[in-house]
């Protein structure tokens, strides 16, 4: 008996949530030494940028007042106390080694959020807002444990933050003075102008959030305050585009049927973005499969999905977190070349939205485009598979399973791909990774 799939399958997405993971797993390497080339101008920065599928989202903040949606605390639930105390006791060795345990190719962090309060000596900070800055220099720890991963950096920045100011610091700062907010813009500027000028050589661009709103902001300003001292900057906007600042869109939502994007995808793991009471809530075959299905989308812009989750201070986590970051990393790694080297496959294309549950397959392909990798969730009951014939014409003449290199039976036609595993195989309960040639 044949089963027919295609791209609209419409099987029950079932995905088993596996205990902690054994298999220790490090990040890769070039020779003895860690390297990691930084772009020079936008069109490199393109090509980076569109390489990246897979990062790690981190927030670790201290508002400094209360705020409605919480913030980091101590893994006993009490309040941290100071920025200062929350600077002092990060642990960015013990994240580094969480984001080359997932297999990440990036991580964005939070320069600071809610009330801008900021995780390095600021000298512009110390100007406008006295207060607002930690003496430990946090930023430039996070980069060294990271990159020594071989692992990109990127800052998480709020221009339009001014909302989530004490009334004397709004004033401070120019946030209510009204149109064209001078002050305002020029207090922005010259903090963004500082945190370029003092970590863009290391730093591949910038996640904004906030919407960059042009009643406030100065948006040709602030697109030529990031560009003219870092001309390789990627610049990213969180929920929506204006490309009169940024180059790129992001989502900060993602819910069941978990639908593909063509934009950068950023979703917590946890009951939040910073470290709470909280536990995973995502599991990480789950995750693993999105994470295939954001670097197979038609179009994609690059970045695919980032996975958000932050520490406690002392390198605490929630529960579950580490187990996810093992777990995902054991996945990421069978994957071998399959997802992180490859661009979207033109012989089974995946559109944006595409919903992952109930989806049978996704494919990607190698940069070079000779090998299309088909990754199959949904197993057929027997060792027979039937596609549709390829999108772009092509013709398959070889197959094998990415697991063991066993030959894969391909029989073409007109009408679609005949895939049949040999008798001793079974097909991955994640997924089942199939090399077409």
């Amino acid at each position: 008996m044949k089963i027919k799939f295609s791209i609209q399958a419409s099987l029950i997405l079932m995905l088993p949530c596996w205990s902690i993971a054994t298999q220790a797993v490090t990040a890769q390497k070039i020779g003895s030494k860690p390297v990691i080339s930084m772009a020079k101008d936008s069109l490199t920065a393109n090509a980076d940028f569109l390489n990246m599928h897979y990062g790690l989202f981190v927030h670790y903040s201290f508002p400094g007042k209360k705020y409605q949606y919480g913030s980091t605390d101590w893994i006993d639930g009490s309040a941290i106390q100071s920025l200062d105390e929350l600077a002092d006791n990060f642990d960015a060795e013990d994240l580094a080694q969480k984001a080359a345990a997932m297999r990440a190719q990036y991580v964005i962090f939070t320069t600071s959020h809610a009330n801008m309060n900021v995780l390095f000596p600021s000298k512009v900070m110390d100007k406008y807002l006295p207060g607002h800055t930690s003496k430990r220099d946090v930023l430039t720890d996070i980069i060294k444990a990271v990159k020594a991963k071989n692992i990109r950096v990127m800052f998480y920045v709020h221009p339009s933050d001014g909302h989530d100011f004490t009334k004397e610091d709004q004033e401070r700062v120019g946030y209510n003075d009204g149109p064209p907010y001078t002050k305002y813009n020029d207090f922005i500027n010259a903090y963004y102008a500082e945190l370029v000028d003092r970590y863009g050589k290391e730093v591949s661009g910038y996640f904004m959030d906030g919407g960059v709103p042009k009643r406030i902001l100065d948006l040709p300003r602030l697109r030529k305050t990031f560009l003219s001292r870092q001309p390789g900057a990627i610049l990213i906007q969180n929920g929506g585009l204006n490309k009169t600042v940024n180059d790129y869109g992001a989502f900060e939502t993602l819910d069941p049927p978990y639908p593909a994007a063509r934009w950068v995808v950023c979703k917590p793991i946890t009951g939040e973005w910073w470290a709470m009471k909280n536990s995973v809530i995502i599991c990480p075959e789950l995750a693993y499969r999105y994470t295939v299905l954001q670097a197979s989308v038609t179009n994609r812009q690059g970045g695919g999905v980032n996975w958000a989750f932050g520490p406690h201070p002392g390198g605490k986590w929630e529960i579950g977190v580490a187990s996810f970051c093992e777990r995902i990393g054991v996945l990421m790694g069978k994957s071998g070349p399959s997802i992180l080297n490859t661009h979207p496959s033109k012989a089974y294309m995946t559109l944006d939205k595409q919903k992952l549950v109930g989806l049978a397959y996704a494919a990607t392909e190698s940069v070079d485009g000779k090998k299309t990798y088909l990754h199959l969730f949904l197993p057929p009951k027997t060792n027979v598979i039937d596609l549709p014939p390829p999108a772009d014409g092509r013709k398959f003449t070889s197959a094998k399973l990415l697991s063991n290199n066993h030959p894969v039976k391909v029989h073409q036609t007109a009408e679609g791909v005949t895939l049949t595993i040999g008798k001793s195989d079974r097909w991955d309960d994640v997924d089942t990774i199939i090399v077409l040639q």
